[in-house]
């Protein structure tokens, strides 16, 4: 039940209550009286519709308006999160991101429900979300992402005036540890399996030799020997320009070709790459390996720095928009790398294609001096 307290010469009603974690919160209404027997009049009003109230409904009364009912205030999270949604697409947002953003503020929705007024959503509010999260035994990195994707609608939202107070958006820690890179024994494994379809190994070696992300080999532009992807498709917003050995310029084309004939839609098939990855991946690592399609592209990085001992030439060849990014790779043993990559390390066929011009995989050299770590992967053109 709702309780009355005095102000400054007026009555308010007072709600209270603790949700589920234990946090607590209150509600004030303006009674507008200083009548102890109207107060008690309109508390009973209040009362009505209390255990809405603790569900972050807000209401409008009729001593607070000039309606002679009680009614909900409408503008909820759930209008803000389609306004929001919305003008992301118009932007250009891609619809892949768009889906995620939609996705993490429905859990937050899910938590709260979608009635909830826009204005009652507070940093107690968020971190009662992110310890609901956890309790469920989601990992980390899930309550990170739905947490930046909250954020960034509630910094759209502050920007529009539609909130008076930016909650404070709290990420889960954990430890900050090296990306995930296969070594040249299991990705050997890996190929060797016999149920794997061509057109996946295929698939893996080129994402592994080029470093891209999913999606780019499929939505970029080919160019004679160079993949050509628009900012539009980009992570970064960024474009970016790949050259592709010969080998790799015929693994686009056959898993191009693919495509055509895949009854689906791209994102069904790169959907079946991730699953199919894993799959092989726990047959040679195990059941409990921490591999996934991503770690291809960290694999690329890691042999990348480990050939050339350029950070800079590894950063525009990821795409990425700032070489702080792209330090982390840096950050792994040399001595390990090297063992863990033998086929990069003293190897005089190599040397020998490299001084031809005839690598066999990875991007295309052109006028490169060679170091003492040599790679069947190739420089890219300046």
């Amino acid at each position: 039940m709702a309780t009355m307290r005095p102000l400054r010469g007026k009555w308010y009603a007072r709600v209270r209550w603790s949700d589920e974690n234990g946090i607590r919160s209150e509600e004030t209404i303006p009674l507008r009286t200083s009548s102890k027997v109207t107060a008690h009049e309109r508390i009973a009003e209040v009362n009505k519709v209390e255990k809405d109230i603790k569900q972050g409904m807000e209401f409008s009364f009729p001593w607070l308006s000039d309606s002679t009912t009680t009614k909900v205030q409408r503008y909820t999270v759930l209008d803000a999160v389609e306004q929001w949604l919305s003008q992301r697409s118009s932007e250009g947002i891609r619809q892949s991101t768009i889906r995620r953003n939609r996705y993490s503020l429905e859990s937050l929705m899910s938590y709260k429900g979608t009635s909830i007024p826009l204005s009652k959503v507070s940093t107690s509010m968020i971190d009662s979300y992110r310890k609901y999260c956890i309790h469920k035994g989601m990992k980390p990195n899930g309550i990170n992402i739905n947490l930046r994707a909250i954020k960034t609608f509630f910094n759209w939202c502050y920007r529009r005036e539609l909130v008076e107070k930016n909650p404070y958006v709290k990420m889960v820690s954990k430890p900050k540890g090296l990306p995930q890179y296969i070594p040249d024994r299991l990705f050997n494994e890996l190929m060797q399996l016999e149920w794997l379809d061509d057109n996946y190994k295929t698939a893996f070696s080129f994402y592994r030799d080029t470093g891209c992300r999913r999606s780019e080999p499929f939505l970029g532009e080919l160019h004679g020997d160079w993949l050509l992807i628009g900012g539009d498709e980009t992570k970064q917003r960024m474009d970016k320009e790949l050259s592709l050995s010969h080998i790799n310029l015929e693994r686009i084309t056959e898993m191009r070709a693919f495509l055509e004939s895949y009854k689906g839609t791209l994102d069904s098939w790169i959907g079946n790459l991730s699953k199919t990855f894993l799959k092989a991946m726990r047959e040679v690592d195990g059941q409990d390996t921490k591999y996934h399609l991503h770690c291809l592209r960290h694999t690329f990085a890691v042999r990348r720095y480990l050939q050339t001992r350029d950070i800079y030439l590894v950063k525009q060849e990821l795409g990425h928009s700032s070489v702080v990014t792209t330090e982390i790779y840096a950050k792994f043993s040399l001595r390990r790398l090297e063992a863990d990559f033998p086929s990069l390390v003293n190897s005089t066929k190599n040397n020998e294609n490299w001084l031809n011009g005839t690598p066999e995989v990875g991007h295309t050299p052109v006028g490169v001096s060679i170091s003492p770590i040599i790679s069947g992967l190739s420089i890219s053109r300046q």
